[in-house]
C-alpha cells in the first residue's frame, strides 16, 4: 500500500490553520492600535478639556458652581404713601404675606388643596391645579391677613410657606378713588396719581444674596450680603381729605335731590391753583349715586351754559365795548343768520345794563353785546381763560374740551358760544377761568400735588408753572362785582352763604345727545346744571364749581339743582379751612385799628377785642 496521499493532505490542513492564525493575529493588532488610537484621541480630549476648565476659563465655571449654591432674594421696596395737604394717609402700603408652594414637594395635591380651600376661600379645583404644576413656585393667594397666613402655616403642609409682600390699602371711608387711581396686585401703578407718580412712589428693591446648601437651607458662614431696598417717597397732595370726603357726601345728597345722573364737585384755592377737593358721583345701575372711579374732573367735557357769560362780559370790557352800567335796549328774542335766541323768561324790550343782563342771565342781552365784540376778540379771550386746551395737571386722559378755531365758526357760533353752547370744556377748566377772575385777573395753574416727602422728612416742593394775566385786576373786580349781584339777587340766590359775600353765576346748558343735537324738536332735550362761584368776594380765598348732569326736568336750572350744593358745601368749607366771615373781617380790621392806636403799655387784647365788636374806638 502506497501512503504519499496521506501526508500531503496533513501539510495542507496544517497550512490552512497557519493561515487562519496570522490572520487572526493580524485583526487582533489592527483592533489594538484602533482601541490605543481612540484612547489617545479621548485622553487628548480630556486633557484639552481639563486645560479649558483649568487654565482658559476657570472663572465661567466657578461661576457656574457659584450659582448652585448662591441664591439671590429679591427685597421688594415699600410704595411710597399718599397723604393730603396736612399729612393724613390717603393711600399708604402695609406688610402682608402670601401663601405660596413649591408643587415639586407635595406629595398628595388633592389632600393639600381641600386642607387649604376653606382657609383662603379658593376653589378646591384651582388650588389642586396650582399644587399639582410642574413649576417649582405658585401663588395660592396674594397679601393676605395674618391671620389667615397663620392658619395656613398651621396645617404644617411641606412644600407650603409665606412670603412678605406689602398691600396697598386706603385707609379711612376709601375717598378720592378716582383722583388716587388704582395699582396692580404687585404694587405698580396703573390709574390716576398712581400712575402718573409711579416713579416717585415705587423706590427702589433691594437684595439679599445668600450660600445655601442642597436642601435650600442657609449655609452657617457663608456669603451672605444685602443691599437694602430704598423706599419709594411719599406724595403730598392738595386736597384736604376732609373737605374731599364732605365734597362727596353732599354732592351725592345733591344729585339725588335734583334726580340726576351724576355730578361734579371741585373746589380751588383762586391764589394758588391747589385744587382742596375734586368729587364725582354717578347713578349706578341699581339706582344709586356713589362715588365714581373716573376722575371726570379733567376727563369728561360739557357745554357750560351761562357759566360761560362772566368770561364773555369780561371780553366785552376790557375791550372798552360797553362798561358794566352801559345800557342798552334788550328785547325778548334776537335772529342771528338762521336762528331766533330767546331768554328763558318772557319779557318785553327792556333797558338793561351790562350789570343787569348778567345779574338775570339774559342771553338776548349776551349775544347782543358779543355781536359787538366780534369773534376774534371773544375767540382769543376764550383760549386765555385756557378752553380748548389741557392744564397743567398731567392727568391721564385729561381731555382739551371743544373751542373751534374762528376760520371754522359757522353763522351761529358767535350767539351759542358767547352764552356757552356749541363749545365744551370740562370742569376744571371752566374751574380755573373762574379762579382766574377771583385772582385778580392772573389764570392759576391747577395742580393736584404739593410735593414730595421722604422717608426722613424732607419735603420737596413740586414746581408749578408761572400765572398768567388773562384781564386786568380792575376789569376782574367789576366781573367779581357783577357776579355779587347774581347770587344777592339774580339767578343764584340759593347760592348765599350766612355771613360771607358770594360771587357766582348759574348755568343751564342743552346737552348733546349722542345721535346728535339736542332733541329740542323731539322733546328729547336733556340738561345740565352747574354754580360756580367764590368766596368772600371781597377777598377769595375759595372757588367752586357744581355740576348737576341731567338732573329732573323741575329741578332743571343751574338755580335749582347746583346752587344748593354749593351753598352747603361753601358752608362746611368755610369752617374747615377757617375763613372769617364778613362780620369777623370787619371785627378783625376793627382790633387791627384799636392795635395801631393804643399804648403798647396799656395794650389789652381782650379789650380791643371787644371795644372793636362793639363799635368803640
Amino acid at each position: 500500500m502506497s501512503t504519499a496521499p496521506a501526508a500531503t493532505t496533513a501539510t495542507g490542513r496544517g497550512s490552512s490553520r497557519d493561515l487562519l492564525r496570522i490572520g487572526a493575529e493580524k485583526r487582533l493588532k489592527r483592533r489594538i492600535v484602533l482601541v490605543g488610537f481612540i484612547f489617545i484621541v479621548l485622553s487628548g480630549l480630556l486633557g484639552w478639556r481639563l486645560v479649558e476648565l483649568q487654565i482658559m476659563e476657570p472663572d465661567r465655571y466657578l461661576e457656574r458652581g457659584l450659582a448652585q449654591r448662591i441664591r439671590t432674594v429679591t427685597l421688594p421696596a415699600t410704595r411710597g404713601a399718599i397723604v393730603d395737604r396736612n399729612g393724613v394717609d390717603l393711600a399708604l402700603s402695609v406688610p402682608r404675606r402670601s401663601v405660596v408652594a413649591n408643587p415639586g414637594m407635595i406629595d398628595d395635591p388633592a389632600g393639600a388643596a381641600m386642607a387649604l380651600a376653606g382657609i383662603l376661600g379658593t376653589d378646591i379645583e384651582v388650588l389642586e391645579e396650582r399644587l399639582s404644576s410642574q413649576r417649582s413656585f405658585v401663588y395660592l393667594d396674594r397679601q393676605v391677613d395674618d391671620e389667615v397666613a397663620d392658619s395656613a402655616m398651621a396645617l404644617d403642609l411641606s412644600g407650603v410657606y409665606t412670603e412678605p409682600e406689602n398691600a396697598r390699602l386706603r385707609p379711612g371711608d376709601g375717598s378720592a378713588l378716582a383722583l388716587l387711581g388704582r395699582t396692580d396686585i404687585d404694587n405698580n401703578g396703573i390709574s390716576g396719581l398712581e400712575l402718573v407718580y409711579d416713579n416717585l412712589l415705587s423706590g427702589i428693591n433691594g437684595e439679599m444674596i445668600v450660600e445655601a446648601g442642597l436642601g435650600g437651607s442657609t449655609i452657617p458662614g457663608g456669603e451672605y450680603r444685602v443691599e437694602p431696598a430704598e423706599q419709594g417717597l411719599s406724595l403730598v397732595l392738595t386736597i384736604d381729605r376732609a373737605l374731599q370726603f364732605e365734597a362727596e357726601r353732599l354732592l351725592a345728597d345733591g344729585v339725588e335731590a335734583a334726580g340726576g345722573k351724576g355730578g361734579i364737585l371741585v373746589a380751588m384755592s383762586p391764589s394758588t391753583g391747589e385744587v382742596l377737593a375734586s368729587a364725582t358721583v354717578t347713578r349706578g345701575d341699581d339706582g344709586v349715586v356713589r362715588p365714581s372711579t373716573e376722575h371726570k374732573v379733567a376727563t369728561w367735557t360739557f357745554e357750560p351754559g351761562s357759566i360761560m357769560k362772566p368770561l364773555t362780559m369780561s371780553a366785552i370790557l376790557e375791550t372798552g365795548t360797553a362798561a358794566p352800567d352801559t345800557v342798552r335796549e334788550v328785547p325778548g328774542s334776537v335772529f342771528v343768520h338762521d336762528a331766533d335766541f330767546k331768554d328763558s323768561f318772557p319779557h318785553g324790550t327792556e333797558e338793561w345794563s351790562v350789570a343787569d343782563i348778567l345779574r338775570q342771565s339774559s342771553n338776548v342781552g349776551t349775544i347782543l353785546w358779543a355781536q359787538d365784540l366780534g369773534e376774534e376778540a371773544l375767540y382769543r379771550q376764550l383760549l386765555d381763560y385756557g378752553l380748548g386746551a389741557v392744564t397743567d395737571m398731567g392727568f391721564p386722559g385729561e381731555a382739551r374740551g371743544i373751542l373751534t378755531p374762528v376760520g371754522k365758526w359757522s353763522g351761529t357760533s358767535l350767539p351759542t358760544i358767547a352764552i356757552g353752547q356749541g363749545v365744551s370744556a370740562t370742569p376744571i377748566q371752566m374751574l380755573t377761568a373762574f379762579a382766574t377772575l377771583a385772582n385778580n385777573g392772573r389764570r392759576p395753574a391747577p395742580t393736584l400735588v404739593r410735593g414730595s416727602l421722604d422717608d426722613g422728612g424732607v419735603f420737596t416742593p413740586i414746581q408749578t408753572a408761572e400765572q398768567i394775566e388773562v384781564v386786568p385786576p380792575g376789569i376782574a373786580r367789576n366781573i367779581v362785582s357783577m357776579m355779587e349781584a347774581v347770587v344777592s339777587d339774580g339767578t343764584g340766590t340759593r347760592g348765599q352763604v350766612p355771613g360771607y359775600r358770594v360771587a357766582g353765576k348759574t348755568g343751564t346748558a342743552w346737552k348733546p345727545l349722542a345721535k346728535g343735537g339736542y332733541g329740542e324738536d323731539r322733546d328729547e332735550v336733556r340738561y345740565v346744571a352747574s354754580f360756580a362761584g367764590f368766596l368772600p368776594a371781597e377777598a377769595p380765598e375759595l372757588v367752586i364749581l357744581v355740576v348737576v348732569d341731567e338732573p329732573a326736568r323741575k329741578t332743571y336750572s343751574g338755580g335749582r339743582a347746583a346752587a344748593p350744593i354749593f351753598a352747603d358745601y361753601a358752608q362746611f368749607a368755610v369752617r374747615q379751612l377757617r375763613i372769617p366771615s364778613e362780620f369777623e373781617r370787619t371785627g378783625l380790621d376793627q382790633v387791627g385799628r384799636v392795635m395801631a392806636t393804643t399804648p403798647a403799655r396799656a395794650f389789652d387784647l381782650q379789650a380791643a377785642e371787644e371795644a372793636a365788636l362793639s363799635g368803640i374806638g
